[in-house]
């Protein structure tokens, strides 16, 4: 038995989501359907048709990573099955695809091949969205250099569509579920960047076929599908950005602090570091001569900081006066 969990979104979409499991209904997997708020009946009837489907039925409508993020934690297979409520197939091939991934322990998420309904092959594998791929998918309309799915044989990709992906629950534990602030499209590229990033790989996987049919939620609203498709890309770039900055701050080498010199000997620390004594210290102004007492207000203290951290560190011709504490830069 393939130990495999299949995660089913529902909205409103009661006749595909039935075909689907019509389709599913001889697959030896746990089928877990999370009906997302519908108000066509749906949960009732996958609850007559099918009653030994597990459905999660929410009463609050939810984004599509969210979502499935529900029932993956809800499930415990070692694989976990993303599936749109659109799809069908006459071999959904969890052996096949199950073995494939036990074959090789660093791939983490599997794409097959999608197809329209009158079987025409459907795009369903791309690179990461960069501004590099963005001026070239205008040029060649989202195709050449872009489009890493076609073909018969297995291949590395960027990212797959989350419309049908075996995804190893491994990783997912590693990286985290999808990013439930992305309400629908883009949350599987970001996963997809983010297993990459934690050394994992995600395929296209020809040797299965999924039939994808048009989802009744997004494409009967094409003004908002049209929107959502923008927000997700939008937070999509915020969170690369993010990314991006924080691996920059973590590779970027360490800046020498600058020397200065103090009772006669160069230091790279704060007048803290001087090793002058507290009650009176000379010499600490650096290129200039300067006398430091322990008295003085609390408004000397903050000016006579400052000038002793210039002095040290912006190498200042001055005379300063005041209460020099190691460590106060004011």
């Amino acid at each position: 038995m393939p130990d495999v969990s299949v995660s089913l979104v529902n909205t409103n979409s009661r006749e595909l989501l039935l075909a689907c499991l019509e389709s599913l209904h001889n697959s030896d997997v746990e089928i877990v359907v999370l009906d997302n708020a519908s108000e066509d009946g749906s949960a009732a009837a996958v609850r007559e048709s099918f009653p030994a489907v597990r459905v999660i039925e929410q009463r609050h409508r939810a984004g599509f990573g969210a979502n499935h993020n529900t029932v993956i934690r809800a499930t415990t297979g070692r694989y976990v099955f993303v599936l749109n409520e659109d799809t069908t197939s006459e071999d959904w091939g969890f052996e096949r695809m199950v073995a494939h991934l036990e074959a090789n322990p660093r791939v983490a998420a599997l794409g097959p091949r999608l197809v329209y309904p009158d079987g025409r092959p459907q795009a369903s594998a791309w690179r990461f969205p960069s501004p590099p791929t963005a001026a070239l998918g205008l040029l060649t309309l989202g195709r050449a250099g872009i489009l890493q799915s076609g073909g018969s044989e297995t291949r590395d990709v960027d990212w797959a569509m989350a419309a049908a992906l075996l995804v190893r629950r491994e990783a997912l534990e590693e990286v985290g579920l999808f990013d439930e602030e992305f309400f629908i499209y883009s949350e599987e590229t970001d996963l997809c960047r983010r297993l990459r990033g934690a050394g994992w790989r995600t395929q296209y996987f020809p040797q299965v076929t999924v039939v994808h049919h048009e989802s009744q939620f997004s494409v009967g609203i094409p003004e908002r599908r049209i929107n959502e498709m923008w927000r997700g890309r939008h937070r999509y770039w915020e969170s690369t950005t993010r990314q991006r900055a924080s691996a920059s701050l973590r590779s970027a080498p360490a800046r020498s602090t600058p020397r200065a010199r103090c009772c006669g000997r160069a230091i790279a620390t704060s007048p803290a570091g001087c090793g002058c004594t507290r009650e009176t210290q000379s010499g600490c102004a650096g290129p200039a001569s300067a006398s430091w007492r322990r008295t003085g207000t609390a408004s000397t203290k903050t000016s006579s900081a400052n000038a002793c951290v210039k002095a040290h560190f912006a190498r200042q011709t001055t005379t300063v006066g005041g209460t020099c504490r190691y460590g106060e830069r004011g």
